[in-house]
């Protein structure tokens, strides 16, 4: 039996491009010897779903390998390049290094390699995919064609079947009252989560909106972390409780509680917490950040990347002081998850990788 293995950076039950990769790995089983390897060790999370990467077998020119490019690191581009296999691209675009040249230099490195990586690995790879159109722009730049348009593995409802946790919720009510504000992403510099904090901050002041934040998502800087409680200490309105790492449960509870999920972030390659939030019937702001916009489409509130603070803080407002609105944005968001899973990706995802095999 062929392979299709597919290689992840890192892994985490709370990362996007694990879930996708697993989904598809699934999918993939029915036909092929398919795994999830990951370089990095699995984390703690992963329960044996994600196999370490040292303990890949070598493949044959016949069999295929699914890299799912995010990062760089030089040691899994010369990896790449030795392996037998053939490469299939799923590329979930590279953060721009720019973010992180002044404040982490070595990680800025990294994320400039893995675009050169991208260049590196290219006459090797046999097929291409994009998540997002604006993700698939990119990679044209970098010599790739024909590439296929498909957020594969992509389930925003994946949380349907996951029980509200009454005790969390009852955390939440007693820290937050009067509703709280949800922003949910890895708390890194692009994600600009400071924006979310001083977001409140007017809420509380300017809007006399007595609300709370919550800042839901693993700590992948701690010195960003750092800078971001000096912040909250100088914001005396900036009602904010960081979750860090949370459960699936956890994260199902937040997204059915909250009065509005704010997405603040300055790049996106795909945006899948604003539809899961929309799956969960939570009313979405977002900036037009990447491919925010092409995700969210009209179900949510897009507040164009250039404003201030003080005009996303006036949406989530909005939100929060109008039912209509509320009821409004809650409505469209579950038709746009509705339309968004009328596209079976991971069939259209699998039956590309056939034609492989032809």
């Amino acid at each position: 039996m062929p392979s299709v293995h597919q290689l992840i950076i890192g892994s985490s039950r709370r990362d996007a491009i694990t879930n996708m990769a697993l989904t598809l790995r699934d999918a993939l089983a029915d036909k092929y010897d398919a795994e999830v390897y990951s370089y990095f060790a699995p984390d703690h999370t992963i329960n044996g779903e994600v196999l370490h990467f040292p303990d890949m077998p070598l493949g044959t020119p016949e069999d295929i390998l699914v890299y799912h490019s995010s990062f760089g690191l030089e040691a899994v581009t010369k990896e790449l390049l030795q392996r037998p296999e053939r490469i299939v691209i799923v590329y979930h675009n590279i953060t721009p290094s720019k973010y992180y040249e002044d404040s982490d230099p070595v990680f800025a490195e990294q994320l400039a390699w893995g675009r050169r990586e991208l260049e590196l690995i290219r006459d090797k790879v046999v097929m291409s995919f994009a998540d997002s159109e604006y993700n698939a722009k990119d990679l044209s730049t970098y010599g790739y064609t024909d590439i296929s348009v498909v957020p594969a593995g992509v389930n925003p409802r994946r949380l349907d079947e996951v029980p509200t946790s009454t005790y969390f919720l009852g955390e939440l009510t007693q820290h937050f009252p009067n509703g709280f504000v949800l922003f949910v992403s890895q708390v890194l510099q692009h994600k600009r989560a400071e924006l979310a904090l001083e977001m409140v901050h007017l809420l509380r002041s300017v809007w006399r909106l007595d609300v709370g934040l919550v800042v839901a998502g693993p700590n992948r800087k701690p010195v960003y972390r750092r800078d971001l409680e000096k912040l909250r200490q100088r914001l005396p309105e900036s009602h904010v409780l960081f979750t860090d790492e949370i459960t699936e449960q956890q994260l199902a509870t937040l997204y059915r509680s909250c009065l509005v999920y704010v997405g603040t972030s300055e790049h996106e390659g795909l945006a899948i917490p604003p539809l899961e939030a929309m799956a969960n019937g939570a009313p979405v702001v977002v900036r037009a950040a990447g491919a925010v916009a092409e995700t969210v489409k009209q179900a949510g509130i897009i507040v164009p990347l250039e404003s201030g603070v003080g005009e996303l803080a006036g949406a989530v407002a909005r939100v929060i002081e109008d039912n209509s609105l509320r009821h409004e944005l809650v409505k469209s968001g579950y038709a746009r998850v509705s339309e968004f899973e009328s596209v079976d990706t991971t069939s259209h995802f699998v039956k590309r990788i056939e034609k492989l095999f032809v």
